[in-house]
């Protein structure tokens, strides 16, 4: 009666009762997790059928060979086959190496400020050396920004 009267019905702890669907929610996760880490439902590959052709394809890595010439610090260094070379070590290099595969093309990237007798006299050398098609590219530097950002020195 006194519990009552201060309305502390509310106040006495109740009894747990463990419901059904918490139980539903926890299988219904264990199913998804067995299911995911199960190789039913995440298939290993595909097989795929592609059609079959006659023609023989060569990589780009065969039929094209990059030298690349740059100016550094006032030297012109040219890079070919992963090493750095001079004009004399790139002649006797490719003198070396024996004749050059048919069908192989020679692509020079020249950076802009190397010079022209340096350009003239890879293009003889490789000439020589047995390359039968020479392309070139060139490209500008870009532009260099002053990081003092003094205006009056650029």
């Amino acid at each position: 009666m006194k519990l009552s009267i201060l309305n502390l019905d509310r106040e006495v702890p109740r009894t747990a009762k463990l419901g059904f669907w918490p139980f539903v929610d926890i299988c219904v996760i264990g199913l998804f997790v067995s299911l995911y880490g199960s190789n039913f439902v995440i298939a290993p590959g595909i097989n795929i059928d592609l059609p079959q052709s006659n023609n023989v394809q060569t990589t780009v890595a065969q039929r094209l060979q990059v030298m690349s010439v740059d100016e550094v610090g006032g030297e012109e260094q040219i890079y070919f086959e992963d090493r750095l070379l001079k004009l004399e070590t790139l002649e006797k290099m490719l003198r070396l190496r024996g004749s050059v595969p048919e069908n192989v093309t020679l692509l020079i990237r020249i950076d802009a400020m190397v010079s022209a007798q340096t350009i003239t006299s890879i293009f003889e050398i490789a000439e020589a050396a047995g390359y039968l098609s020479i392309q070139w590219a060139t490209e500008d530097r870009p532009a260099e920004s002053n990081a003092l950002g003094d205006p009056g020195e650029e």
